[in-house]
């Protein structure tokens, strides 16, 4: 990579660090592992005793093996919610980069980034290598580190909630045998009733979330990818050769004029190529290609484009229609540089929405793709401290009306 790209105004942002910060858990995050500790509690106190009771082999054998399930599980539950998954350059997996491209910076956190998947996440405020998606239960990111032995915990925490509602439902039909039923009926019923409601409605979504990711791991995409409807890889590094060809308002793929186009639909689907920002979100009059429909240029990439001393960075939506503002007439006015874009601003295109399937609902349920800004998160680790209200709140805003997004 060449010493002379420089980021704009030179170093990183000016932020106070800390190296941990103590956990806020939210409200989703409360109630989702008291449910699991209930189911579990109510078999523990109420079911396994009478089961030990019995005295035969096949129980202990059985409860032996829930527990070791239980053990397995909540190995995976620690590692998941303190592995650190921030992206570092020259860890990630080598196949992700493109060697002649350029990095992409984050203005965020000033990470250089040549690997492809790599996110901010703006609840962790950090960057993340090979981002899947955060997860709104554990309150973490789950990256390429974490991502199969956070499968794994899934798939073992199905394993839990399925054998707690199998075993509430035989409690159910033989309350004879439980010594809570002879101290008092209601009460067994009661407890009995709602381990049933609890750990079936948890094993039909950790099913559904499981068979989802299969899908996905068999596709090789993410769930980001998915949700936002791109293609495996995203979001991606800048393509080779694109500065020559955007600075003078071509697409780098296929050398036709590009025209400026604005959506007006934060749900749409329209990121920028080379720095991989969200355009709808941004609201800003952006660069794309009429032919090939997956080619799109920001109006600060093509600024930086016809500059080579200048990086490419990756900005939040909010601040990057601070930039555009800035200097979008400088840049498409007072450009001395031949350029082919079209002057029609506001051009109809065809709508292209993020996903709205019911697997994106699982997805959006279960996760979400970074952008919402909150600060209680277990994956602090260097995380930067909250920055000017008047920016959180633009991101707070936005956040509110993106597919997947709380």
């Amino acid at each position: 990579v060449s010493p002379s790209w420089k980021r704009p105004g030179g170093g990183g942002r000016a932020v106070a660090r800390r190296l941990w910060r103590p956990p806020q858990w939210s409200l989703v995050q409360i109630c989702s592992h008291l449910a699991v500790f209930y189911a579990i509690a109510a078999f523990a106190f109420v079911i396994q005793p009478a089961w030990l009771a019995i005295g035969n082999s096949r129980s202990s054998v059985v409860i032996g093996t829930f527990w070791l399930v239980f053990v397995l599980s909540l190995g995976l539950y620690g590692f998941v919610c303190f592995a650190d998954t921030r992206y570092r350059e020259g860890t990630e997996d080598t196949a992700s980069v493109l060697w002649d491209s350029e990095p992409r910076i984050c203005d965020d956190c000033s990470a250089s980034i040549t690997h492809k998947r790599a996110k901010h996440c703006q609840v962790c405020n950090k960057c993340i290598g090979g981002f899947d998606h955060h997860c709104r239960y554990l309150n973490v990111c789950v990256g390429s580190r974490t991502y199969t032995p956070w499968y794994c915990f899934v798939v073992s925490l199905f394993a839990l909630m399925a054998f707690c509602s199998y075993s509430a439902v035989h409690a159910l039909t033989t309350p004879e045998s439980y010594h809570l039923a002879s101290v008092s009926l209601v009460a067994f019923y009661g407890v009995a009733g709602l381990q049933v409601c609890i750990s079936s409605l948890l094993s039909l979504f950790l099913f559904s979330l499981s068979a989802q990711h299969l899908f996905f791991i068999r596709e090789g995409i993410t769930t980001l990818e998915y949700i936002k409807d791109q293609a495996a890889g995203f979001p991606g590094v800048p393509p080779p050769s694109w500065r020559e060809h955007v600075s003078r308002g071509e697409c780098y793929s296929c050398i036709e004029a590009m025209e400026v186009v604005e959506v007006h639909d934060p749900n749409q689907v329209w990121f920028c190529n080379v720095c991989q920002v969200d355009l709808s979100r941004a609201g800003v009059e952006f660069y794309t290609c009429p032919s090939c429909e997956n080619v799109s240029v920001c109006p600060v990439c093509r600024s930086v484009a016809r500059d080579r001393r200048r990086a490419i960075v990756t900005y939040r939506t909010s601040a990057l229609r601070r930039v555009a503002d800035a200097q979008v007439y400088k840049d498409v006015l007072g450009s001395s540089c031949t350029s082919r874009l079209s002057s029609v601003s506001g051009t109809i295109r065809a709508p292209r929405l993020s996903r709205r399937t019911f697997s994106a609902a699982v997805a959006a349920v279960e996760g979400h793709t970074g952008e919402n800004v909150r600060r209680n998160s277990f994956c602090t680790l260097g995380a930067s401290d909250p920055r000017d209200v008047e920016e959180v709140a633009d991101d707070e805003y936005e956040s509110g009306s993106s597919t997947g997004e709380a």
